[in-house]
């Protein structure tokens, strides 16, 4: 019997085209109609600085500086990329996957608000020596090591160092797994902390219709949501025009961005004083990181490469045979490049239409076949995230909510950790489990004797 493709030769009329951009801007406005933040947003606030919960975001960005406003990005393109610090107090009142944005035309109140406690411009030397210093880390020294409450802290059994796989295997299985799981998870703390004294560095790359203020105060939920004592957290912010009919100039401005990321990456891991570069990026900021990832291998860039610690996409606007296009070239990574998908993704499935009915990376179905065999023989890790849930309707930014579930499931280099390989998952939030979909636990099963 032949194979039903996975998506159809169809291409969009001149008629289709215009129709359809105005669906996907209607279909995005419908998730919120508040004024977008500013670059007033991001003006120090005096009482920021004695705030009690503070984290450090260090920014690199090929964002034009704005005129008139230090320390704020716009959507012009720098050749030259632009490099900076932000210290930003959390307010108590804050909630896990949120942004507590000030009101429109009110200076941030850290009280109730996001709000800069300090700017401050950096070198790319200046840069290097803050993510290599070892003193504190990206989150406040009050959350070090916690767990998040909420929505985040609700799958922080995932998190622990048996990966909450006992609900997955047999009685007798279980404590050999567990046993394993956490041997390899303290080793790896362990080795990081005290045989390397080495910082990690977590990189994220934000994604279409995004501006400066709303990417740099992600990245700060992000960073105090999911505390990492051992990791600085770096922005990496492209010119997005921050526009819902901005879909094609932030396509340019992700291209024109490729060769400042492949640059970035390969200065932070030549620095030996650093340690895993993680990198995690979301919808069209995807498809600049695997551009940027196979242009490092095409240059024979093998060494940087081989010093990702993680590589894992959220919801990736990728065209399914760009992607694949995208790994060949890339060839394997360690551990498994993970693409994190939602098949009920309304943003990806306009976007299907706009790319004529074909498939993207962030909606396709893990429990497909098809889907599985593909992420097999390419040697990814495709994880359906889609019991998590997103804060609006259209189901794009789920990972918010997921990341305090995945990780230290996405811990680098855990060879031990059975589900850190290549294959299709569903994560399962209620339960707090990874399942092989027809196969519940069958991976895990496979490396426990």
């Amino acid at each position: 019997m032949t194979r039903q493709p996975l998506h159809r030769n169809a291409v969009a009329t001149p008629f289709q085209i215009p129709v359809l951009l105005a669906v996907f801007a209607l279909a995005l406005a419908l998730s919120g109609c508040a004024p977008r933040p500013g670059a007033m947003t991001l003006v120090p606030v005096p009482a920021a600085a004695a705030a009690p919960r503070q984290i450090t975001v260090f920014v690199a960005t090929t964002r034009a500086p704005e005129d008139g406003h230090e320390g704020s990005y716009c959507s012009k393109r720098s050749r030259v990329m632009q490099l900076a610090r932000y210290v930003i107090a959390i307010p108590p009142t804050h909630k896990p996957a949120n942004i507590e944005w000030p009101k429109a035309g009110k200076t941030p109140d850290p009280a109730t608000d996001f709000a800069i406690a300090s700017y401050t411009a950096l070198t790319e030397q200046e840069l290097l020596d803050a993510l290599a210093k070892k003193d504190g880390s990206s989150a406040d020294s009050a959350d070090e090591g916690k767990d998040a409450p909420g929505a985040a802290g609700s799958t922080a059994k995932l998190l622990d160092k048996t990966t909450g796989l006992a609900a997955m295997l047999t009685p007798a299985q279980a404590p050999a797994l567990a046993a394993r799981q956490t041997e390899a998870h303290d080793a790896a703390r362990t080795g990081a902390e005290d045989a390397k004294g080495r910082n990690n560095v977590d990189i994220f790359v934000h994604g279409y219709n995004t501006n400066f203020p709303e990417a740099l105060f992600r990245m700060a939920q992000l960073v105090v949501d999911n505390p990492d004592p051992i990791s600085r957290a770096l922005l990496f912010s492209w010119p997005s025009d921050g526009e819902l009919s901005g879909y094609v100039a932030d396509k340019d401005g992700a291209t024109f961005s490729r060769d400042q990321l492949a640059a970035l990456l390969e200065k932070l891991t030549a620095d030996r004083r650093l340690g895993d570069i993680n990198l995690a990026a979301h919808s069209m900021g995807c498809w600049l990181t695997m551009e940027s990832l196979r242009q490092l291998r095409l240059a024979g860039k093998d060494k940087t490469l081989s010093r990702l610690g993680s590589v894992i996409l959220a919801a990736p606007d990728i065209d399914l045979d760009v992607f694949q296009s995208q790994v060949e070239a890339i060839g394997p990574l360690e551990p498994p490049l993970t693409v994190l998908a939602s098949p009920d993704d309304r943003a990806l499935s306009l976007s299907n239409r706009l790319g004529g009915d074909r498939a993207r990376m962030g909606n396709l179905d893990a429990r497909d076949p098809r889907i599985a065999a593909m992420a097999q023989a390419e040697k990814f890790q495709i994880i359906d995230i889609s019991s998590m849930s997103g804060t609006d309707s259209l189901n794009h930014d789920r990972f918010v909510g997921a990341a305090a579930s995945l990780q230290k499931l996405m811990s680098p280099k855990i060879s031990q950790n059975p589900l850190r390989k290549a294959g299709a998952f569903v994560l399962d939030a209620a339960a707090s489990v990874l399942e092989v979909p027809g196969r519940i636990g069958r991976a895990a099963a496979e490396k426990v004797q």
